[in-house]
């Protein structure tokens, strides 16, 4: 007996074919066929694949399967010879089965690691076997994998500082700056994939790989200079790093900050490569294994977990923003927000330092995709695309060995004793801060100023501010400070000049300097007192460093409220830096502490400090990244991107994608063909990110008008009408004046014999002839009014909201609104019209941005039935073809997939499909709009060659031979019709019209 559960199985085995042969896989299973060679599953080859051949399909978790391989070669099918059927039980992991050779022996099995969700339901025997051994022993708890699976890091730069030096020779050193390079300790199962900050001619690329593999697990990008400087010092630190930090400005064309979609593009281009290095097979001299985790690293590499996903479907991916997260009235300036948003959902797991950036990313997903989130066990889960992307709060680790190893040797204890002498007597505050004007160290010298004006008689001559100015986080592609760093540090160097004019000596601006951790060290061990005035600062560690090298010192901390660790530091005096006063005040109580007070913020300090560790912040995001899977709501979910590797479906679901050849073959060899084309949502436009669609008309403006159908939409249903033995139906959601302004009776005329269009989700249809015939008229509407009353006070209530009237539904939408306030409004509003239609027979159905009143009888499926029931009526139907991509084709969806399961004992070729993977009763989906207008193409081809070969006495011939067939009977009756108006008959519409 098998569950609802399905899981992803990876066939894979190597066939020395010919060329025009295919590769199948069948046996006992749905997908597979059922050991019908004509219905089993495809596997595919590449050029760099061959002769490997592989494929994944949904196969129940629990199954006893059994299958073989064959080929297909000139029309024969040749089998596996052995004796015995392969066989498998399938377990609740995804499942790459290597089967080796055509006719050979099974290399192995390998198993995912069990997620929290496969426990709840574990069903499956414990003797599966892989590689290492049963699954049990592989996984004996949550988080156990950490250590054994490889980690490929994504990062814009490597932890590796190569230079060359006079004599030619290249020098290699870790690079204590890199949030990466913290990670060192874990090296041995670590692989970094990054830039390493100089151009390498292609002569000497192949020794400094070498090299760089071989001592450090470092696998080099090679960027030309320009390029690199161009992506990661103009793009990301002039366009992206500024509106991260909610820095808005109006930029004059070619400065700096001005978009530029040459730069985008570039981002895109370099993105690309890194995401290639990484997947590149071990095999081939790249650092992916296929149990590897991929972690990417901040803002620089927000396209790589599209890519990676496109190119891997089965890796699991894991994004960390070291960065802020900025506000959605922020993140929508971004021309290409959708795209950043969409490429980012690629993730398994998405983590942010502080949940409020992860609430604005939230919010974007919400107000700008629509989408919805929950929370469970800790984390928050967004809804896309029928999957679940995790999204983690959790602040960044720090080094605490290495920076106490470092605080202790002989260099930095030698430089803090030579700057104790020269600051003999003086009482240092210690700042650390890049050159930026987020960082506030014009408002840290302006609060010093002030200090020492109103409190010289305590502080002349004895208080002395030390500022470390360090260059901005730097790929080494800039040689120069940017235009902004040069104005802003020629402003932080005016101040202290002036500051220092009135009291001579009180400030120190040292630097700018490449970084130089062990001076900053030497600094912090002399500092009686660390200030941060910074106006939004992401990831920062001066103030955890500070805190390690003043464990004797026992000095205390005044930080921003605005820093991003500034809620951390519980001991440390917290303060608002555009508040002058308040700086002041903070830095006076700070400095006038008494010993007692001293030692105990720093032991609140220093035992959080000393504590949070980065191996365990790193081990702790890479479980969740291990342990993250694609959930659902019981219905199919496969998302676009990253494919799920575990799946609740319904057990009678299946997710093939459309094979375009055999719709066509089976299309030519039928004779009486029924073609329904969802219209309206369809064929909207649509803007795709890669292979993620994101419905434009989100994003357009209130009541968008959907657009008009174009030519070869047109000519494709003109050629499809014409043909005798097709009934084309065009289904919309719309009303049925656009709908008759797209389809007008005198240019349809000639064709509404074998052409019928529908309005409103059925409640309209027009076919045979050219007059509309309203499914309505007999329907009790009476509580549109007492609907449409409470719809106005919601809509009076909440701005930004109106009401759509159709001709028996009411739409209440809520796009253009807050959609935090929009949605719960809605949930209110779904609840109030539940209770006030409670009798009558209607549906309240909450959508996307939206809230819809409608009969139950009128829908979509409703409307496909009588149809196919009426065409029946003549001549039995041979082919079914069924497209959407709307909510509202569900119940078509169900009907079609009712019909199809009685169609396998019949001769009846049926395919419901969606455009775009998601949640969706239709069995098959087409990846993108471009594959449907290629298959309308294809099936108007043969339609116009068949019509050139065929007289209208052969295609009446056709048809009579046909009706002697099986007719493929339907899966479900029509129900009766609640809500009829008294002494109304129960007529069938649609019957008759065909003579």
């Amino acid at each position: 007996m098998t569950s609802g559960l399905f899981t992803r199985v990876t066939f894979r085995v190597c066939v020395d074919t010919q060329f025009g042969d295919s590769v199948f896989v069948t046996g006992n299973a749905p997908i597979l066929g059922y050991w019908k060679t004509d219905k089993g599953f495809k596997l595919e080859t590449s050029a760099d694949k061959f002769p490997a051949w592989e494929g994944t399909a949904l196969i129940h978790s629990g199954f006893s399967l059994e299958y073989k391989y064959i080929i297909f070669r000139n029309g024969e099918v040749l089998w596996e010879t052995g004796p015995v059927n392969r066989s498998l039980k399938t377990s609740l992991e995804m499942m790459i089965v290597d089967d080796g050779w055509f006719n050979g022996i099974r290399v192995g099995v390998q198993i995912a690691p069990m997620s929290d969700q496969s426990k709840e339901n574990n069903i499956v025997s414990k003797d599966v076997k892989t590689k290492e051994g049963t699954r049990d022993e592989k996984v004996k708890s949550v988080g156990s994998d950490v250590n054994s699976q490889g980690v490929v890091i994504v990062a814009a730069i490597l932890p590796i500082k190569v230079t060359k030096n006079s004599a030619g020779k290249y020098e290699y050193e870790w690079d204590h700056v890199r949030a990466v390079s913290k990670l060192r300790n874990n090296k041995k199962n670590f692989k970094y994939v990054g830039w390493i900050g100089i151009h390498v001619p292609e002569e000497d690329q192949a020794q400094v790989k070498e090299r760089l593999i071989k001592d450090w697990c470092c696998y080099p990008v090679f960027l030309d200079q320009n390029l690199a400087y161009r992506v990661f010092d103009i793009f990301c630190q002039s366009v992206l790093s500024p509106l991260f930090h909610h820095i808005i400005e109006l930029a004059e064309e070619g400065s700096e900050s001005c978009w530029q979609w040459e730069l985008w593009h570039e981002y895109e281009k370099v993105n690309k490569v890194y995401s290639d290095l990484a997947l590149m097979p071990v095999s081939q001299g790249g650092p992916h294994s296929p149990t590897d985790r991929i972690w990417v690293l901040d803002y620089e590499m927000m396209l790589v977990p599209h890519y990676a996903s496109r190119k891997c479907p089965s890796a699991h991916i894991g994004y960390s923003f070291l960065s802020v997260f900025p506000s959605t009235e922020v993140f929508r300036v971004l021309p290409v927000r959708i795209e950043l948003l969409c490429a980012l959902l690629c993730s398994d797991l998405i983590s942010f330092d502080l949940f409020e950036y992860a609430r604005h990313f939230l919010h974007c997903c919400s107000r700008l995709l629509g989408l919805e989130h929950r929370s469970r066990r800790g984390l928050i889960g967004v809804d896309f695309n029928g999957r679940r992307v995790n999204v983690r709060c959790g602040l960044i680790g720090f080094d605490v060995s290495g920076t106490r190893e470092m605080r202790d040797s002989q260099d930095v204890v030698n430089m803090k004793e030579q700057l104790q002498k020269e600051f003999e007597g003086k009482t240092v505050i210690v700042s650390c801060d890049k050159i930026d004007r987020l960082s506030g160290i014009s408002l840290k010298l302006t609060a010093f100023e002030s200090l020492m004006r109103f409190s010289s008689h305590v502080w002349y001559g004895k208080l002395v501010l030390v500022q470390l100015m360090r260059r901005p986080y730097s790929t080494y592609a800039a040689t120069e400070l940017l235009e902004s760093q040069r104005k802003e540090l020629e402003q932080i160097q005016e101040l202290a000049g002036k500051i220092n004019d009135e009291f001579p000596g009180s400030v120190r601006v040292i630097g700018p300097y490449e970084e130089n951790p062990k001076l900053r060290l030497a600094y912090f061990g002399l500092g009686q007192l660390y200030l941060n005035t910074s106006v939004r600062t992401g990831l920062d560690w001066s103030p955890f460093e500070f805190v390690m090298c003043s464990e004797k010192q026992t000095a205390p901390l005044c930080v921003s409220e605005f820093l991003g660790c500034s809620r951390v530091l519980s001991g440390s005096f917290s303060m608002n830096p555009w508040n002058v006063d308040c700086v002041v005040d903070a830095v006076e109580k700070a400095l006038q502490l008494s010993q007692a007070d001293r030692q105990q913020r720093l032991k609140r300090l220093y035992q959080f400090v000393s504590n949070y560790d980065i191996d365990k912040w790193a081990h702790s995001i890479l479980n969740d990244i291990s342990n993250a899977r694609k959930e659902d709501s019981g219905t199919p979910g496969l998302g676009l991107g990253p494919d799920s590797r575990f799946l609740r479906l319904e057990a009678n679901c299946v997710y093939t994608h459309l094979d375009i050849p055999e719709v066509v073959e089976k299309y030519k060899r039928s004779s009486r063909r029924v073609i329904l084309l969802d219209y309206g949502s369809a064929y909207a436009p649509h803007s795709l990110v890669g292979n993620l669609m994101v419905d434009a008309r989100r994003y357009g403006a209130r009541g968008a008008t959907p657009s008009r159908p174009d030519m070869d939409f047109i000519e494709s249903i003109k050629a499809l009408a014409k043909d005798e033995r097709n009934t084309v139906f065009l289904l919309s959601s719309q009303e049925k004046a656009m709908v008759q302004e797209w389809f007008p009776k005198e240019t349809w005329e000639q064709y509404w014999a074998n052409l019928g269009v529908t309005a409103e989700n059925g409640c309209f249809y027009r076919w045979g002839k050219a007059t509309w015939e309203n499914l309505t008229e007999e329907l009790d509407l009476s509580w549109k009014e007492r609907a449409r009353k409470l719809l106005r006070m919601y809509t009076d209530r909440v701005h930004g909201t109106y009401i759509q009237e159709k001709a028996c539904s009411l739409v209440w939408h809520y796009a253009d609104c807050d959609q935090d306030w929009g949605a719960m409004q809605a949930r209110e509003l779904t609840d109030h019209l539940e209770d006030i239609l409670e009798s009558d027979e209607v549906d309240v159905i909450p959508g996307q941005c939206r809230v819809e009143v409608r009969p139950k009888t009128i829908n979509k499926g409703v409307a496909v039935e009588l149809l196919l029931r009426t065409i029946e009526k003549k001549k039995p139907v041979d082919f079914v073809l069924c497209v959407g991509d709307d909510r509202s084709d569900e119940d078509m969806f169900a009907l079609i997939r009712d019909r199809q399961r009685f169609s396998e004992q019949g001769n009846c070729a049926v395919y419901a499909c969606t455009v775009g993977l998601r949640p969706s009763h239709a069995g098959y989906y087409l990846s993108e709009m471009a594959e449907l207008r290629q298959l309308l193409k294809a099936l108007q081809d043969k339609s116009i060659s068949a019509n050139r070969s065929y007289s209208t006495t052969d295609l009446t011939l056709l048809d009579s031979r046909s009706s002697g067939g099986n007719q493929a009977p339907l899966g479900r009756r029509r129900p009766t019709t609640p809500g009829q108006k008294p002494g109304a008959t129960n007529r069938r519409p649609l019957e008759g019209l065909i003579e």
